[in-house]
């Protein structure tokens, strides 16, 4: 299964998130960091080092798996 990491941008500047998480715990906190005024975050592929920078729209999919 893989892994991603997380890393954000705060009013204190830029922090990386090193704990390896799922994607649903990935998305989970990154709801989490929204709510806590981080912006620009990032979802990481550990194992690719694809990185994911439109979250909005993948917290969208995840949250309304049935729109188009």
């Amino acid at each position: 299964m893989a892994r991603y990491t997380l890393r954000a941008r705060g009013a204190a500047g830029p922090v990386e998130f090193q704990e390896r998480l799922t994607i649903d715990e990935a998305l989970a906190k990154v709801q989490k960091l929204r709510k806590a005024h981080f912006s620009h975050v990032t979802i990481i592929n550990v194992m690719t080092g694809v990185e994911i920078r439109d979250v909005d729209a993948l917290i969208m999919g995840a949250e309304h798996p049935d729109s188009k």
